[in-house]
């Protein structure tokens, strides 16, 4: 890097700041630390500075990539609950009745993953379907099918809910 994208970066980072991490503060209502991932988007925006400089938009970069990364950090916190890549073991479940996994896994590997979304990680149908990687329209059948089999199970016949 030159002195002039030096000096260029520092004017950008100083003019942009504040305006960054307001915005990302209002767009990432729920994040623990919006300024961490404000100043990690600055930092890869140095890293990327030839290309981000000339940018349409620089700061709606420096946004978008924060927001990036909250989906990410997002997405990293919930992967340990996911239950449809794996056979789910006996803790998993506790203190499930152990009828009930025996159930879940008769279900197909579409229904288990809609199930674990929509139900266990309460996402919505949108974010489902693009977890997923399928249509948001057939979310809710899936479910509606995941739901029936459970419902009509012999495995789970007479469990409490």
């Amino acid at each position: 890097m030159t002195s002039d994208h030096i000096a260029e970066f520092s004017a950008f980072y100083e003019s942009s700041k504040d305006e960054c991490l307001r915005a990302a503060a209002v767009s990432m209502a729920n994040a623990e630390a919006p300024d961490d991932l404000v100043a990690e988007a600055f930092s890869r925006a140095w890293d990327q500075w030839p290309s981000v400089r000339v940018h349409p938009a620089p700061r709606a970069w420096v946004l978008r990539t924060a927001l990036n990364l909250h989906r990410d950090e997002w997405r990293r916190r919930s992967r340990p609950l996911r239950l449809v890549t794996e056979q789910p073991t006996e803790a998993d479940w506790l203190p499930l009745d152990p009828r009930i996994p025996e159930a879940v896994e008769q279900l197909s590997e579409r229904q288990r993953q809609v199930l674990v979304y929509r139900v266990l990680l309460g996402l919505s149908t949108a974010e489902t379907a693009a977890e997923i990687g399928i249509d948001a329209s057939t979310v809710p059948v899936h479910l509606r099918r995941a739901l029936s089999a459970l419902r009509t199970s012999p495995l789970i016949q007479g469990v409490s809910r």
